[in-house]
C-alpha cells in the first residue's frame, strides 16, 4: 500500500515519531515523508534539538536527591495525579524552595504553550489525521462475504443451466 502522508499529518505524529511510539509501519511512511520533505525534516531537526537540549539542562542540574524526588513528581503534580497530601507535599516543598518554585513555573508554562499549540492546531485543522491514517492503514476488505456470494450466484446459474439442459431434452 503505499500512502502520501501531508506535511500537517506528519506534523500531528512528530512527537510520537520522535519518542517510538508509532507502529512500525506508520513510522515507515512518517520516514519516507521526512526523507522527501525539507520543510518537515527541518521541523524535526529542530523539535530533536530542543528535546536534547532540555534534556541537557535537566542533566547538568545539581541538586540534592530529594530535590530530584520533587522535580520528578511535579509533572504528576500539575497532571493531578497526586491525592491531596501528596498535592500538599508538592505545594509546601515548592514555596520553600526557590528551584523547585521556578521548575514548578518553567512546567506550568511548557504546558500551557504545549497545550496552545494544539488547540490552535486542532481549530486550524478541524480534521484529526491520526485517526484518518490509523483508519486506512487497518482497513481490510472483507472478502469472505464477497468470495461466497459469488459462489452462490455460480452455484444457482450452474443448476439453471443443468435444469434446463434436462428440460430442453424432455420436452
Amino acid at each position: 500500500m503505499d500512502i502520501n502522508f501531508t506535511c500537517n499529518q506528519v506534523e500531528s505524529l512528530l512527537n510520537y515519531y520522535i519518542d517510538g511510539k508509532l507502529a512500525p509501519s506508520l513510522a515507515q511512511y512518517v520516514t519516507e515523508h521526512i526523507k522527501k520533505c525539507p520543510k518537515c525534516r527541518k521541523k524535526i531537526e529542530q523539535l530533536k534539538n530542543v528535546m536534547l537540549k532540555y534534556n541537557n539542562e535537566n542533566n547538568s542540574q545539581n541538586t540534592k536527591e530529594t530535590d530530584g524526588e520533587l522535580i520528578g513528581s511535579l509533572s504528576a503534580y500539575i497532571d493531578n495525579e497526586l491525592d491531596t497530601t501528596e498535592n500538599v507535599k508538592i505545594k509546601i516543598k515548592a514555596i520553600s524552595n526557590p528551584s523547585a518554585r521556578q521548575k514548578l513555573e518553567s512546567m506550568y508554562k511548557f504546558q500551557k504553550l504545549i497545550h496552545s499549540a494544539y488547540e490552535k492546531t486542532k481549530n486550524e485543522t478541524k480534521f484529526d489525521y491520526s485517526k484518518s491514517i490509523m483508519a486506512a492503514l487497518n482497513q481490510t476488505p472483507d472478502y469472505t462475504t464477497t468470495y461466497f456470494r459469488n459462489i452462490i450466484i455460480l452455484f444457482v446459474l450452474l443448476l439453471i443451466a443443468i435444469i434446463s439442459g434436462f428440460m430442453y431434452l424432455y420436452f
